[in-house]
């Protein structure tokens, strides 16, 4: 099992641009896999001020600081207004291993 953490610089929830404090995606990708599980990714947000947001399903649009342009769906685990979990729900479109 092989784990990442990339650090998100721009975020969008339900096309909704989120201003981000600090923000990371966590990727595990199991042996003899090529990518990530639907439920094998999390996304963590600290937004940059307080950005309340439902229950529920929510699709994530995710901009990494080297770059990439990440997309799923995903459930929020937690929020109180500024930090939010999210559980990933869907496979992880764009993401890529890198060595």
């Amino acid at each position: 099992m092989r784990s990442t953490r990339l650090l998100i610089e721009r975020m969008s929830v339900d096309d909704d641009d989120v201003g981000v404090g600090y923000a990371d995606v966590f990727v595990v990708v199991r042996d003899g896999e090529e990518g990530p599980g639907p439920n094998d990714w999390e996304v963590t947000l600290q937004s940059a001020s307080t950005h309340p947001l439902a229950p529920g399903e929510h699709d994530l649009r995710i901009e990494s600081a080297d770059g990439a342009l990440l997309t799923g769906r995903a459930l929020l685990r937690f929020s109180d207004g500024s930090r939010h979990l999210f559980r990933g729900d869907s496979r992880l479109v764009g993401y890529v291993e890198r060595d």
